[in-house]
């Protein structure tokens, strides 16, 4: 039986990327990240990325962290993570329980000029 999903850690939000970290189980290498707009349902709106634990890298704390792209600016999202098993004799893959959701904010776009530095010399 495919394991739930590890709980995500949120690291940061801009306008439209949100990065989460977590900390992969020993016992398994594939995860799919899932994320949707808040309130829209996962089934006909919720997109995904595959990240292989062995395939990318760690913080200094052995935590995958990983970024999901493209998202609209002053949105809401969800995200989850499930735990992919292969099945070799099908060769495909058992999704396990998904991790606990975390709901997201991605920052609104500013119109305001950003501050601006003045070095006297």
């Amino acid at each position: 039986m495919t394991p739930s999903g590890p709980k995500l850690d949120f690291i940061g939000a801009s306008e439209t990327i949100i990065t989460v970290a977590f900390n992969p189980l020993n016992s398994h290498d594939n995860y799919e990240l899932q994320w949707k707009e808040y309130p829209q349902k996962w089934e006909n709106d919720g997109q995904s990325k595959t990240i292989n634990a062995k395939e990318v890298g760690r913080t200094g704390n052995n935590k995958i962290q990983t970024n999901i792209e493209d998202l609209n600016p002053g949105t809401t999202y969800t995200v989850r993570l499930r735990v992919l098993s292969v099945v070799a004799s099908e060769e495909s893959t058992a999704p396990g329980k998904p991790s606990p959701e975390l709901i997201i904010d991605t920052e609104a776009v500013s119109c305001t000029p950003k501050a601006s530095q003045c070095i006297i010399l």
